[in-house]
């Protein structure tokens, strides 16, 4: 690993309650915000409050494009940290351009929380500890940081129903080196088609459109 990854990142803790796993109101005050999108308990954020903010933009893109089209409807299911990133799930009954500036808006906050200290909110970098991924910054990070040029392995799939048939609408991975989703081809990976299409298979599920 170069110099670069040596270099140390500033890091001042917002809230001292968030050290260590802490607990405070921002995570209802999400669901407070944005009665539209959320059901609680359902779908409350989990993961640290460095991300709040990551968060708060989000649902607020998400719920102005909700009001360009009328009949739009969606619910955030669940977001969470996994594999170092924030991920967002959702169902919901959108237009495809609803749905494109949504899911947009997802790969947005994922982009900004590969770069986001989970705790404190400051610039972070990808570490790796006893098999787990956490971005933190230098103060906070754990283990050993990640080569820069590494793919994550999650794959993104929004599957919706179209004509009456379960299809998947977009499938795309995340590149971290170069901060962006490319598309790949549902068939390429060795999960096959008809599993990301099953109801039961959840780790990759990013969406779900009616």
């Amino acid at each position: 690993m170069g110099n670069e990854a040596r270099l140390p990142i500033c890091c001042t803790v917002i809230d001292p309650r968030l050290e260590n796993g802490g607990r405070d109101d921002w995570r209802a005050d999400i669901a407070t915000s944005y009665p539209e999108l959320f059901d609680p308990p359902r779908g409350l954020p989990e993961c640290g409050g460095g991300w709040k903010a990551i968060i708060h933009e989000a649902c607020r893109e998400i719920r102005d494009a909700l009001k360009t089209d009328q009949g739009n409807t969606l619910k955030i299911m669940l977001i969470r940290q996994r594999a170092g990133v924030l991920n967002i799930f959702w169902e919901g009954m959108l237009s495809a351009r609803v749905r494109a500036a949504v899911e947009r808006t997802i790969e947005w906050a994922y982009v900004e929380s590969a770069r986001t200290c989970e705790v404190c909110g400051f610039e972070g970098r990808l570490y790796t500890c006893e098999g787990w991924l956490t971005t933190a910054c230098t103060g906070h990070g754990k283990g050993k940081l990640t080569p820069r040029k590494r793919k994550a392995a999650a794959v993104r799939v929004v599957r919706g129903t179209i004509d009456g048939k379960l299809q998947i609408l977009s499938c795309r991975r995340y590149d971290r080196d170069g901060d962006c989703f490319i598309d790949v081809p549902p068939d390429s990976l060795e999960i096959g088609i008809e599993r990301m299409l099953s109801e039961s298979y959840s780790p990759i599920f990013a969406g779900y459109c009616h």
